[in-house]
């Protein structure tokens, strides 16, 4: 492919003094190659071959700078505008890489010997060599031919020079265009792109099946970089056959593209096939896989059309990136004085759902994660879960959130006895929760609500043998959702009106609303079971998790708070808990102040299996902050960093998801009651960062990259923290801040092999071979402490080899 390197102009003076000029030209130009070829040879480079095609554009380039007494590399002939317009000119139609140098200079007129001619040929050379734009081309290693030409004016005694490069390419077969897609080359109409994004963008290409698929995280930005309809994507497709050692790449003569060009995608199709959940991102296919190639190893490499110009031809790299996770903090937990824990009480808890239609009494057996659209662990992940607890002992576990089964097996040829056994299990209590959608009007609502109850309560004598009266009846319009889905909406302040007001506008609003009130008629049946646990090891863990929970379900419905406060503190220290988050358990921590401080710390450890609750949490005792002691403060901003952390480093967050997060900066001020723990006000810079990232507010992640950059940096007290501090900043595209980290320890003696490798990762991304000798220390300090990682990381990221430096060191190394 053709990459069009920079023509340079050169000026130099001399004085002249004869009558006639004699000189073989053919033989200036043949000395004049040879001392270009003499310096490439010492560098180890090709020497350069002369071209008939080559000569017969610098021939007539010459002649036009003297006929118009101007040095440029540009004519005002349409067909010769430009050095590439001149090689196809005299049917060049093969060479996909070229350059220019010019230059005049003032001789004497007389006969030139050899001998003059050898002294002029190396003046021409050192002028050429002595200015670094055009030093450049006589070095480039990519050019294999050359063509040097004179014409001389006799009124000016200018001597004009002309040496064009070039390297022929070959035609990679299968195109699935035979013109390009009608694309043209690059023209006054291309625009430069920012780095950085030209980097985010490149790297945003995934294969998904058979298609090219761009995940970029700033839809603003994009539209403004593909502004008219005629901008548009291509993908090239080159083949990793095309990047062999032993040979030079392999290239398509094109000067569009280098392996194979999918069809364009133009600007208003990439809009239209935006998948993104956040309103702020862009997921969009940008290319299909040829057939040809759809069982082969090939590197995407992606090119920006502007007004149906060629413009941009870029490289993506795979740069070693991730996350760095908060600081750990543990909660403060209380314990109740005076207060044990029993084996006896509520062992477990049904919940039963049901989602009734608009104004219908008939209930709707559902499963309400259908409706809620929740972040809620599943029943096999919850499998998962047990079975990492007793792997020693089990190979098998089935488990639900109602009830828990252990199979008996036999391992080692001996049975392996049950870690505990639930006996004398009977039914406690139950409690119906039923609700009706805050639409149409409060007093039809009512009746249904009220009747709905009554459907409920039937439905467990019929066909759950429940026949014990409800010890709680909850019969209401369900407002607590609505206010939660206007906030997912972006409709805060509407939800700070009255409720005839809100009623008003959601009534003018049931069509786009219909999902929303689905989910506010959902209503539930609790069954609570007493019994007993025992155990012949009291120490096992998941024997342990179960006291526990039975401890606080049981302190719950018998008002004994010390109970349940204490079985929230034994909590965190299990492994997995999904006791919170039931019917009655969590509204009563919804509700009774005295349980929030244990409660955050139960949360911090099991948010995960149910972030929709834990949210609701949040939201509402964050708004009475003031009311609570140190710890509960210092416990609810811990949660608030802890849960927002997983959420936030999804990268595709929903905007209806993203609502549910408190605002880090409406938190600022309680977090800076707390300025002295340093660990929890980086956890919340770290929040804030991450949330602006999500919103695309840049004064917000230029703010707050800087607070958790010198938090993080102040930290580092091992490799493994330098090594993690990098890949970080390579996250957050901040490549010189890594190149810059790990080359102040790079000739330390406790440099790593995990460091040095990051830093060859990260260095060619921005450098571009523009500090070659730099870039093979680099290389080699890689290779020198782990030639196997060093060799793999080249291996799977084939695009590295175009640059020749990287190229030439592994292909002496890793074949």
């Amino acid at each position: 492919m053709c990459k069009i390197l920079s023509l340079l102009l050169f000026l130099t003076f001399s004085s002249i003094s004869a009558q006639e000029l004699i000189i073989d030209y053919n033989q200036l130009s043949d000395e004049v190659l040879k001392q270009i070829n003499s310096h490439r040879k010492i560098l180890k480079l090709d020497e350069l071959k002369e071209d008939a095609i080559l000569f017969k554009a610098a021939q007539d380039h010459s002649i036009y700078m003297n006929e118009k007494n101007i040095l440029s590399h540009e004519q005002k002939v349409i067909d010769k505008k430009f050095p590439k317009d001149r090689i196809k000119y005299y049917q060049g139609n093969d060479f996909n890489v070229f350059g220019e140098n010019v230059l005049y200079t003032t001789i004497d007129v007389k006969h030139y010997s050899k001998t003059d001619i050898l002294a002029l040929a190396k003046k021409v050379f050192i002028q050429w060599k002595k200015s670094p734009p055009h030093y450049k081309n006589i070095i480039n290693s990519n050019y294999e031919l050359a063509g040097i030409a004179f014409s001389f004016d006799k009124k000016t005694r200018r001597l004009y020079a002309t040496n064009v490069f070039g390297a022929k390419g070959v035609v990679i077969p299968n195109q699935l265009s035979n013109n390009a897609f009608g694309l043209s080359e690059k023209s006054i109409y291309c625009k430069n792109v920012d780095l950085n994004d030209k980097i985010h963008i490149s790297n945003g290409l995934q294969i998904e099946g058979d298609d090219v698929i761009l995940y970029y995280h700033d839809i603003k930005t994009f539209k403004e970089i593909f502004k008219n309809p005629s901008d548009a994507i291509a993908i090239d497709f080159v083949e990793e056959s095309q990047l062999q050692c032993g040979s030079k790449n392999n290239f398509d003569i094109s000067p569009i593209y280098d392996g194979v060009l999918s069809k364009p995608i133009y600007r208003d199709e990439l809009l239209a096939n935006n998948t993104a959940e956040n309103k702020h991102k862009i997921i969009t296919k940008v290319g299909k896989v040829p057939e040809h190639l759809k069982e082969r190893s090939v590197t995407l490499n992606i090119i920006f059309i502007f007004t149906n110009c060629a413009c941009e031809y870029i490289v993506p790299h795979d740069i070693k990136s991730k996350s760095i996770s908060l600081f750990p903090i543990n909660p403060i937990v209380e314990i109740p004085k005076n207060t044990t824990l029993s084996n006896k009480g509520i062992i477990r808890t049904e919940e039963h759902s049901f989602a009734f239609e608009r104004n219908e009494i008939v209930e709707k057996f559902k499963n309400t994660d259908e409706y809620f659209n929740i972040d809620k662990i599943s029943d096999d992940e919850i499998v998962i879960q047990f079975d990492t607890l007793i792997s020693e002992n089990f190979n098998k576990v089935v488990a639900n959130k109602d009830s828990i089964l252990f199979s008996e097996i036999e391992y080692s040829e001996e049975k392996i006895e049950e870690p505990f056994t639930f006996i004398n299990e009977t039914i406690h209590s139950t409690q119906i929760y039923s609700y009706s959608s805050i639409e149409g009007k409060e007093e039809l609502n009512k009746k249904l609500h009220q009747e709905r109850a009554i459907a409920i309560e039937n439905y467990g004598k019929e066909n759950l043998d429940i026949t014990i009266k409800p010890s709680k009846i909850i019969a209401e319009e369900n407002w607590e959702t609505c206010y939660i889905q206007l906030e997912m909406e972006n409709l805060g302040e509407l939800a700070t009106k009255s409720k005839e007001e809100i009623r008003s506008y959601i009534n003018a609003n049931k069509t786009t609303w219909n999902d929303y009130l689905d989910k506010q008629r959902v209503s539930k049946l609790i069954a609570n079971y007493y019994g007993e646990i025992t155990t012949n090891n009291p120490n096992n863990k998941l024997y342990l998790q179960f006291l526990y929970e039975i401890n606080l379900r049981t302190g719950i419905l018998e008002k004994d708070y010390n109970r349940a406060n204490l079985a929230l503190a034994k909590l965190y220290d299990v492994d997995f808990c999904y006791a919170i988050f039931d019917e009655i358990v969590f509204n009563e921590l919804m509700t009774n102040q005295k349980l929030v401080q244990n409660a955050c710390a139960a949360l911090i450890k099991n948010h995960q299996y149910d972030r929709f609750k834990t949210v609701r949490f949040l939201k509402h005792w964050l708004t009475q902050f003031d009311s609570f002691n140190k710890d509960t403060q210092l416990n609810l901003l811990n949660l608030y960093c802890v849960t927002n952390e997983n959420l936030l480093h999804t990268w595709d967050v929903s905007t209806t998801k993203l609502a549910n997060v408190t605002k880090p900066k409406t938190l600022e001020n309680n977090f800076s009651l707390f300025q002295p723990n340093l660990d929890l006000t980086a956890n919340y810079n770290y929040v804030a960062l991450y949330y602006s990232n999500h919103t695309n507010d840049y004064n917000g992640i230029n703010y707050y990259f800087t607070k958790v950059y010198n938090s993080f940096k102040n930290n580092i007290k091992s490799t493994k923290d330098r090594v993690n501090f990098g890949l970080f900043l390579n996250h957050w595209s901040n490549y010189h801040r890594t190149i810059t980290l790990l080359k102040a320890e790079m000739k330390k003696p406790t440099f790593t092999k995990e460091e040095a490798l990051l830093l060859a990762q990260t260095y060619p991304v921005i450098d571009n071979d523009k500090n070659k000798s730099e870039l093979e220390y680099i290389l080699k300090k890689a290779y020198q402490l782990n030639k196997n990682a060093w060799c793999n990381w080249q291996k799977e990221n084939k695009n590295l080899l175009r640059n020749i430096t990287i190229k030439n060191e592994f292909c002496k190394k890793c074949n």
